[in-house]
């Protein structure tokens, strides 16, 4: 993504993510999912967010994360998820938008 620098732009990421966890704890972090913006390298600028089975919920809940200090530039955003080998957690990651 290229983010224009100019007024119109507000520099935020949306997307709506449900968390579906068969993971009972309510103390460790087994899934993960972090969102990143990396450089045109690939090389990982920041975390912006990490959400895991511990942010479970029911049905889809809109995310907002904020891009500001990105404006001007040429990023890439990745939402790189790890699970282990027991028991799942769903992070599916819907309506993607950045304005």
């Amino acid at each position: 993504m290229d983010f224009p620098d100019d007024a119109t732009a507000t520099g935020t990421l949306t997307f709506w993510l449900p968390i579906d966890t068969a993971e009972t704890t309510i103390t460790t972090a087994y899934d993960t999912m972090n969102v990143q913006v990396l450089n045109t390298s690939g090389t990982v600028l920041a975390t912006l967010a990490t959400y895991s089975n511990l942010n479970k919920g029911t049905g889809y809940t809109q995310k907002s994360l904020s891009l500001a200090a990105y404006k001007g530039q040429t990023s890439r955003l990745c939402f790189y998820a790890v699970e282990d080998s027991s028991l799942q957690t769903s992070l599916v990651v819907a309506d993607v938008s950045v304005k």
